[in-house]
């Protein structure tokens, strides 16, 4: 649905660009070259090229939207005004001079002098959003600029009254005021003011890309000083849309091009963490004593949940499911480090109060960036039955008896391991009879959300489970995720989905 609803923004957009070039062209020819001088020929020329380039290089732009994910909002808006500002000025020329489009004269060139200050204002909020400044002059600036931009439409709303910028006489033609210098003091200036910020930010630029934003700058604004001397000639706009197209290759290209590289590179951590996590099933299939399956599908690129299980000895298996506090990358690396430490731990021997205890100890003893995991870690003695589990904060395991019926087994939780050195964790145990499971999961099976913010919930996760009896390990942790996926249609997966399943057979 969302690419449909791109396409049909764009073939929208792209038919009002081409219905203003082509009425432009329209009104070109109805007036005829006989009764426009050189000079107005000339200006509406440029303005028609730039138009025709604006749509091929807004259609440019929707594909990089949409195929690359690039950001390109602020450099959309600048494109519309720019393109905007070419129409209205074609348009000037066309209507200047006859007296029955006096009204579309004022209100044309009224539209010219707007554009020229949203231009300047949005060219800013570009190139703040491309550096991502942060920096305290750069907020004071911007404020600036948008109160700059208020008082400069209102001021050119009251020329239509005042006229001190401009006028229309009765024969329909324009002619400048004695005050029409002071309409060009907002655009200039906030064009010099992203100028000296581009200059004060340039390490964060690359030098081809601070030549194109200067370019953005000294061009157009050298152009703009010539016409306030010399009226006739004005192609200001038109400079700006090639300045563009260079700012679309150095800039936009660039950024999305070193995007490309960053998805690559998460796709390699992303590789790089499903290989650290048991994957191959069946994982024991000379065992016939019990049967295992997990999963792990994370919310962005790369996780903060895990899962692991392995035998410490030919009778006792591992499980252990956590959750890392925060997603994406630095809750990817905690976990490698919490499971490690984890695997270290447990094959060493230790009970799992233990374990947790002498993670948390060793976490907390360097963990700056005061993250946390929770986590269930049980050992399945498998000649008995008996599990010794050990809860730090993490969700309540299923029990699905093979007897008939799922139940939530709670307990009460410890602290999450990460939070505070040195506390205790509590310990308990139950046990597998034969043909029982136990389900594992994070929380976002139960917190899993549809588009209307409803959850799925637990209960709903234990009546899936319920439906499972008879069915193997696979096909109960593939049956939770159809139900999820069902339930949460085309809404955005919002968390990491884990889930690990064991069966003693």
């Amino acid at each position: 649905m969302e690419g449909k609803s791109h396409i049909w923004k764009l073939v929208t957009a792209v038919a009002l660009y081409v219905v203003l070039f082509f009425g432009t062209i329209g009104l070109f020819y109805d007036r005829g070259f006989h009764a426009l001088s050189p000079v107005y020929i000339l200006n509406i020329g440029i303005d028609l090229f730039g138009m025709l380039a604006g749509i091929v290089l807004y259609i440019c732009c929707q594909i990089d939207i949409q195929k690359a994910d690039v950001d390109n909002r602020y450099y959309m808006y600048l494109l519309n005004v720019v393109f905007m500002g070419l129409f209205t000025d074609a348009m000037a020329w066309l209507v200047d001079g006859v007296p029955d489009l006096r009204g579309a004269n004022v209100i044309d060139n009224t539209l010219y002098y707007m554009c020229s200050a949203f231009a300047a204002c949005f060219f800013w909020h570009y190139v703040v959003h491309f550096m991502h400044s942060t920096r305290k002059l750069t907020k004071w600036f911007t404020y600036f600029v948008r109160i700059g931009l208020a008082v400069n439409q209102c001021a050119v709303l009251l020329n239509l009254v005042f006229g001190f910028y401009f006028t229309v006489d009765a024969q329909g033609v324009y002619h400048r005021c004695g005050m029409y210098s002071l309409s060009l003091i907002y655009a200039y200036l906030t064009m010099l003011f992203t100028l000296a910020l581009a200059l004060l930010e340039r390490k964060r630029l690359h030098t081809f890309q601070l030549v194109a934003v200067i370019a953005y700058v000294v061009l157009p604004v050298a152009v703009g000083l010539v016409t306030v001397r010399i009226y006739g000639l004005s192609v200001s706009y038109g400079m700006n849309l090639i300045v563009m197209l260079l700012m679309y290759c150095l800039l936009n290209v660039t950024q999305g091009r070193e995007k490309a590289v960053s998805d690559s590179e998460l796709a390699t951590a992303a590789s790089i963490q499903e290989s650290m996590l048991p994957n191959t099933f069946p994982a024991f299939p000379d065992r016939e004593d019990f049967d295992i399956h997990a999963t792990m599908t994370p919310a962005r690129e790369v996780g903060g949940d895990f899962y692991d299980f392995f035998l410490t000895d030919e009778d006792h298996l591992v499980m252990v499911i956590a959750d890392v506090s925060g997603k994406g990358v630095p809750a990817a690396l905690f976990m490698t480090v919490s499971k490690l430490l984890i695997n270290e731990a447990a094959i060493s021997g230790k009970k799992p109060r233990e374990i947790l205890s002498a993670v948390n100890d060793r976490i907390c003893g360097n963990n700056n960036m005061n993250m946390f995991v929770t986590v269930w870690i049980g050992i399945l003695e498998l000649s008995t039955g008996k599990v010794t589990a050990a809860n730090a904060g993490h969700e309540d395991p299923v029990l699905c008896r093979y007897s008939g019926g799922c139940e939530l087994y709670k307990t009460k939780h410890s602290m999450m391991v990460g939070v505070m050195e040195g506390v205790p964790f509590d310990e308990y145990t139950f046990r597998l009879e034969k043909g029982d499971k136990l389900f594992l999961y994070t929380d976002g099976v139960p917190e899993a959300t549809d588009g209307d913010q409803n959850m799925f919930g637990v209960a709903k996760m234990i009546k899936t489970l319920e439906k499972t009896a008879g069915e193997d390990v696979r096909e109960t942790l593939a049956r939770v995720r159809q139900d999820v996926d069902e339930f949460v249609g085309e809404a955005e997966q919002f968390d990491d989905l884990t889930m690990l399943c064991v069966e003693r057979l």
